[in-house]
């Protein structure tokens, strides 16, 4: 009896962490490339500011990964921000673009 009993509150730990790892995960975030510079990129994010961006904090793109180096000022709309990435020189002003949270990236 108390191997099920065992058995089944392992089960159920599982499928909370299961679960509050789904709700944890910040959603996509869409913006537009304003500007593109050597190796940097800036982004006008669509909407309100991810909780999660923040200055270095790492994002993720379909193709590549990047930092945070700069968000506008408190109050702009939109917000814009500037992400050193290595992808920027595939990256076009005007196009729309799609990012998340990174994860963190050692030794940058």
């Amino acid at each position: 009896m108390t191997r099920h009993v065992a058995s089944a509150i392992a089960l159920v730990v599982v499928l909370l962490l299961g679960t509050a790892a789904a709700f944890a995960a910040a959603p996509p975030t869409n913006g537009k490339v304003v500007a593109v510079e050597a190796g940097v990129v800036k982004i006008a994010i669509e909407g309100e500011k991810p909780a999660w961006v923040k200055k270095e904090a790492p994002v993720k793109f379909k193709d590549g990964v990047g930092k945070i180096l700069e968000i506008s000022a408190e109050g702009t709309t939109p917000v814009v921000i500037t992400v050193k990435t290595k992808k920027a020189a595939s990256m076009k002003a005007g196009e729309a673009i799609t990012f998340e949270k990174g994860k963190p990236m050692a030794g940058c």
